[in-house]
Parts: structure tokens; C-alpha cells; sequence
């Protein structure tokens, strides 16, 4: 007797575009997270030219959660997850997956909330994170 027992699991690929709110992008290194809905990481990119492209099964797209955040590698040092991330200050939204659609827009992402990474992002470079000191020279 011939069973194939494996299951052919597709993948999608989609190309999502973070918008903020009051501008047009930021600079600063921002990252798209795809989660399930049990809250494990399915997949991460980095927003580069106002995009991300993740990739998950149907399911997953439709289920999941969308954070959008400054890297949380800098952040959290567990195991990433939905509740670890909601733990900082990211942005979270729903896809509504629809299967004919390659290219989604999120929500733009409030200004008190991008302004804040802004911060961060500053506050890291100038020496507010202990491991990477640096000397700042007033002119």
C-alpha cells in the first residue's frame, strides 16, 4: 500500500507597506513581525523602501498578528513573542487576508507611537545603552 502521509503545505508571500501617521516614512530601522494566533514568531523582515515582504500559509496570514516595532532583538532577550512584544511599545494590526492580493497597506502607525521609537532610536546612539558607550563631543 503506497500513502503519501506528507501534507504539501504552500506558502504565500506579501509584500506589506507600514504607513505612519503625519509622514511619509521614517528613518529609522523599523521591522515588520508576522505572528500566530498561539502568539509564536512565524516570520520577520526589515522594512526597507516602505516594505516588507513576509512569508506564511494562508492560515497563518488570516489568523495572525502584524507588530510593527523598532528590532526587537534590541529589546527583548527571550525568545520573541506576541506577549513579549506587547510588553514594548509596537503596533499591532490584523491583515484581512485576501488570497488574489500580493501587496497590503497597514493602518498608519500613530505619531505618539513613532515618535517614541524616534526617541529610543536617538537615546540608544547617544549612550543611553550601557553596552555601547560613546563619547559624546559638544561643539
Amino acid at each position: 500500500m503506497n500513502a503519501n502521509l506528507s501534507k504539501k503545505i504552500e506558502f504565500k508571500t506579501v509584500s506589506i507597506h507600514p504607513r505612519f501617521e503625519k509622514v511619509h516614512a521614517l528613518l529609522a530601522d523599523i521591522h515588520l513581525y508576522l505572528f500566530g494566533p498561539d502568539g509564536t514568531l512565524i516570520d520577520e523582515q526589515t522594512v526597507k523602501k516602505g516594505k516588507a515582504t513576509l512569508s506564511a500559509t494562508e492560515e497563518e496570514f488570516r489568523k495572525g498578528r502584524i507588530v510593527v516595532s523598532p528590532n526587537l532583538e534590541d529589546l527583548i532577550f527571550e525568545p520573541i513573542t506576541l506577549e513579549a512584544a506587547r510588553c514594548h511599545l509596537v503596533y499591532e494590526s490584523s491583515l484581512n487576508f485576501n488570497d488574489t492580493l500580493t501587496n497590503y497597506e497597514l493602518p498608519p502607525v500613530p505619531e505618539t507611537v513613532w515618535r517614541w521609537w524616534l526617541v529610543h532610536t536617538l537615546w540608544k546612539n547617544i549612550g543611553g545603552n550601557n553596552s555601547q558607550k560613546r563619547r559624546i563631543i559638544p561643539w
